[in-house]
């Protein structure tokens, strides 16, 4: 079991991405730098820096903030990302109220969050490929935190 949020969780769903090598070639070459940011409901805030280069995600590192470094990050409780994780997990991918598509319209309950429009487009015209990396978390056995 991997504790989620963690950087060894992310890594976990890199590697599933890579045995999907096949599915991420279809979606296209993706060059971003993606920010998680993860509130812990008043216990402290987890940021994550995912660096997708090619096919697949080249590395994560856990940072305090990584709104600066990244092209876009993306926000919200921890509550929201674990309400999607188990959605993945239980279905093999979300169901329609849970993409990441769906969870950052009008910033509820995550929030895309950018310099600018051009660096906001990202999200926006990689969708698929960020979508299909987190639906591999349906091959990690996931331990939430509370």
């Amino acid at each position: 079991m991997t504790k989620f949020p963690s950087r060894e969780w992310f890594e976990q769903v890199a590697l599933g991405a890579e045995e999907d090598l096949e599915l991420f070639k279809k979606l296209g070459y993706v060059e971003a730098k993606v920010g998680i940011k993860i509130d812990a409901n008043g216990k402290g805030t987890s940021g994550y820096l995912l660096e997708f280069s090619g096919y697949n995600v080249s590395s994560v590192s856990e940072i305090a903030d990584p709104v600066p470094q990244s092209d876009f990050t993306i926000e919200g409780a921890l509550t929201a990302w674990t309400d999607m994780v188990r959605n993945i997990q239980e279905n093999g991918e979300p169901d329609l109220e849970h993409t990441l598509n769906r969870l950052t319209m009008a910033g509820v309950p995550l929030k895309l969050v950018a310099a600018d429009q051009l660096q906001a487009d990202i999200f926006f015209r990689m969708n698929q490929t960020f979508q299909a990396f987190f639906n591999e978390a349906v091959k990690v056995p996931t331990e939430f935190a509370s």
